[in-house]
């Protein structure tokens, strides 16, 4: 009986110690969750002190919204070309400065510089290297080319090269800490055997840096399914609606528009999308990794 009171007086000390965590998990995230929820099921205004409710009104218009499908459209479209993008030469410049290559944390710095950068402030930069850095530089070869973000057809795309530039070197130093946590025994067995150096990847590398896969795969894919500074700071969601990603719909659909219940009627059916795509990613990734 002692024994199970000494327990019990132990296991609540580790509930005080977690007490400011989840008073800040409480007010941060389900209280503000439980108030869009209630505000999805009005018409309120974002201004107006009372709420007029009106069911489902808002969910029924919103899977009636051509706007909001090609939102949905351009946030996967965008968040699938910089998740294979980032994780693909992020990987390929972990395999490179991970060798033996002469000043490679020199390099490693340089590639990693960009992703303490704020996203506002490489959206500005861009904008102004799109607009005229590179048009005025390029004319000098007899080369005439305009911004992309000007042309519906690039924007998007003009975008993803901008976050790929930010984007690379926190997954690149994540595969690199993975790379150096597999035995060098066992590479060294496979040119034994005579595998060469694509076997040796296929074999070896690649299925023992599956955790690290994971973590990057979910970390950029959940990042850029939620993007919106770098959207709103360069395009706004333009031109011809050819960025306009979901958080910027909703910001704008909100606030300009003036339509707030109906704004958190659409974040919450984004939440329920992203809930989703995690638990979805989380899965498969985890069992690729159980197969391996």
């Amino acid at each position: 009986m002692t024994n199970l009171r000494r327990l019990a007086r132990g296991e609540a000390w580790y509930l005080i110690f977690l007490l400011p965590a989840l008073f800040l998990f409480v007010t941060a995230v389900v209280i503000p969750l439980a108030t869009g929820v209630r505000y999805s099921f009005s018409d309120w205004d974002g201004v107006a002190p009372k709420l007029h409710y009106i069911g489902w009104d808002n969910y029924v218009r919103a899977l009636r919204d051509s706007d909001l499908w090609s939102a949905l459209w351009h946030t996967f479209k965008y968040a699938i070309l910089l998740t294979i993008l980032v994780n693909v030469l992020s990987l390929a410049l972990a395999l490179l400065l991970d060798s033996y290559l002469k000043f490679r944390n020199a390099f490693r710095t340089i590639f990693f510089l960009p992703s303490v950068i704020s996203i506002v402030l490489s959206g500005f930069i861009w904008g102004y290297n799109y607009s005229q850095g590179f048009p005025n530089l390029l004319r000098h070869f007899g080369f005439d080319v305009t911004s992309p973000l000007g042309n519906p057809d690039q924007a998007l795309f003009g975008l993803i090269v901008v976050a790929v530039w930010q984007g690379i070197g926190s997954p690149m130093i994540i595969y690199i800490a993975g790379l150096q946590g597999i035995p060098g025994e066992l590479s060294e067995s496979a040119k034994i055997d005579g595998a060469g150096v694509w076997k040796s990847f296929r074999h070896i590398t690649f299925p023992l840096l599956a955790p690290s896969v994971t973590i990057n795969m979910l970390l950029v894919l959940t990042g850029a399914l939620k993007v919106f500074d770098l959207v709103y700071v360069t395009t706004k969601g333009g031109p011809a609606f050819s960025t306009e990603v979901m958080s910027t719909y909703i910001y704008r659909t909100s606030f300009d528009n003036y339509k707030a219940g109906y704004g958190m009627a659409l974040s919450m059916i984004f939440f329920v999308v992203l809930v989703l795509v995690t638990i979805v990613q989380i899965g498969l990734f985890r069992r690729r990794e159980v197969d391996l």
